[in-house]
């Protein structure tokens, strides 16, 4: 019996230990199959994002370009137009949803205007539209281009005319107290060559203080960034609350600080000072059409009078070869028109080279209250200089009286001003830099100037709103629209313009039937037909920032002061 049992537990063990290999090859195929099942779809996940990150990057590169397109387009018509602002400043019809490529044949920029989002399911079609701050409506934006010349050249202006800008626009924040007068003299320490610094200024012992310790420049800043390293300025007072640059208020702007970037939540937006700063307002010296100007102090006066009588009327002419006969040269272009009597409430006097002997008492006919600028003032709306020794100028802490360089008063009329500003000019010099274009500067870059009051520059702003674009080409339109006296329009001459040679251009390129967004923001000058890039950046990381199909249309963001 047991040894029965022997042989059957042997058999029995022998039958289990033969079955073992069986099962051992089933759980290992097994696994196998979902370790490969694993490993398929692994790759196939791994291949879908790779194939979804080739589409996104391509889509990318195609709204770069998309973008790219509008600043090229940006440059053909300044090309052409760059006198124009009529054509370049606010024109939604050439820079709001233009196509750049279409799969569709009925692909039109109505479609995106009604569109307010990306449709799937639309035909691939990419568009670029070229955005900049409504400084006339923060509410929306302007589908053009800005001049840089509509902004304050941080190396050029004046104390006075940085302090009145950064009093107008920086708030009083309790959060980010700052003082006006540190950022104004610390900004001129860093740009003027020297160690000694002024009272509430800053020179290398500051910087040296410093973690990391660096020098004070001491030369004309490189970039609007620079002053990023200059005491006094950071990073609230340089960009605001506006964190991704639009210029409107957006929700996480008005938040507190809820979400990026804090902010103090009052329902307004502080853009910060830099859209206001450019180092880049130059222009050319030359007539609407690109023409040299012809300049009344040239010595050879046989040449004066050729060109003269092919461009103004003979009166003009004969006044201006009157003068030059005479041994006197021009300070001014607006010595062509009759001087204005002194504005009753300013005081003050500037004699011009040969003074009248008897005072104005009539105008020509079709003219109107005219002026004439002070010696070694500009020689046309967009060029010239001053003379800070003349009496009666800046220095001299009195309001000017021009007078008529002859006894008899000069033929000019009102009439002839636009003519006068554009094809005359008494500086030779072939570039300008550092004047305020008042056709498109905004209301705080304009109340920068120190001769303007509040009141003159909303009546400047009002009226600017109402010209035709061809009234913008010359500051004529200061006169004959009233926006301001002749006096004040003498006092200011040299500091304004109405053209600039370097603009700023903000292309969003984007499609209809995807989300992805790229903005690029550049600053060139144009120098004949050819653009001279002096700036590059690619903001798409600030994000998308726009709505760029349908209206874009936001909340007020007008501060009040």
């Amino acid at each position: 019996m047991a040894r029965r049992a022997r042989e059957g537990a042997a058999e029995m063990t022998t039958t289990r230990c033969s079955s073992n290999p069986r099962g051992l090859i089933l759980i290992v195929v097994l696994v196998v199959v979902v370790l490969l099942a694993l490993l398929a779809a692994s790759y196939t996940f791994m291949v879908q994002a790779h194939v979804r990150a080739t589409m996104t990057e391509r889509d990318h590169f195609q709204a770069r370009m998309a973008a790219q397109s509008g600043i090229e387009r940006a440059v053909v018509l300044l090309r052409e137009n760059r006198n124009d602002p009529g054509k370049w400043y606010d024109n939604p019809a050439v820079f709001h949803g233009a196509i750049v490529y279409t799969e569709s044949k009925d692909a039109a920029r109505s479609e995106l205007i009604e569109r307010e989002t990306y449709d799937p399911s639309a035909p691939p079609t990419w568009r670029f539209s070229l955005m900049a701050p409504n400084y006339d409506n923060r509410s929306t934006v302007r589908y053009g281009i800005t001049d840089e010349c509509s902004k304050i050249n941080i190396n050029t202006a004046t104390e006075e005319q940085l302090r009145r800008l950064f009093d107008l626009t920086i708030p009083r924040d309790s959060q980010h107290p700052v003082d006006i007068e540190v950022l104004v003299q610390s900004l001129l320490d860093w740009r003027e060559p020297g160690e000694a610094a002024r009272p509430s200024g800053a020179k290398s012992d500051y910087y040296q203080s410093q973690r990391p310790p660096y020098r004070c420049k001491g030369a004309p800043f490189a970039t609007v960034e620079e002053l990023l390293m200059v005491r006094g300025f950071s990073g609230w007072v340089l960009y605001g609350e506006d964190y991704n640059r639009n210029g409107m208020l957006d929700p996480n702007e008005d938040d507190g600080t809820t979400t990026f970037p804090p902010d103090n939540s009052d329902g307004t937006l502080f853009v910060g000072l830099a859209p206001y700063l450019t180092l880049w307002s130059n222009e050319t010296n030359l007539s609407a059409d690109g023409r040299p100007k012809i300049n009344l102090n040239m010595e050879n006066t046989q040449d004066l009078q050729a060109a003269l009588e092919a461009e103004i009327r003979p009166e003009l002419t004969s006044y201006v070869m009157q003068v030059r006969t005479g041994g006197t040269r021009f300070n001014s272009v607006m010595n062509l028109i009759p001087a204005p009597p002194p504005d009753p409430e300013e005081e003050g006097e500037v004699e011009s080279k040969k003074p009248s002997s008897q005072p104005v008492t009539s105008r020509p006919t079709g003219s109107q209250p005219t002026s004439q600028p002070s010696k070694g003032m500009s020689g046309d709306g967009r060029s010239g200089s001053s003379d800070q020794n003349a009496p009666g100028s800046e220095k001299s802490g009195k309001a000017p009286v021009f007078k008529d360089l002859t006894p008899t008063p000069p033929p000019g009329t009102y009439d002839d001003l636009p003519q006068i500003l554009d094809r005359l000019t008494v500086n030779p010099a072939p570039f300008l830099t550092g004047r305020i274009n008042v056709s498109t500067a905004p209301r705080e870059v304009l109340a920068a100037i120190e001769e303007l009051s509040p009141e003159q520059v909303t009546a400047i702003a009002a009226a600017r709103s109402t010209l035709r674009p061809e009234d913008r080409t010359t500051a004529a339109w200061l006169l004959r629209s009233n926006a301001i006296s002749e006096n004040k329009f003498r006092q200011i001459f040299n500091k304004i313009t109405t053209g600039s040679s370097a603009f700023t251009i903000e292309s969003v390129g984007y499609a209809d039937h995807t989300g992805v967004v790229e903005r690029i923001n550049v600053v060139l000058e144009m120098r004949g037909p050819m653009p001279q890039y002096l700036y590059t950046r690619n903001l798409a990381k600030l994000g998308p920032a726009y709505r760029p199909h349908g209206i874009e249309q936001r909340g007020t963001t007008e501060r009040v002061r």
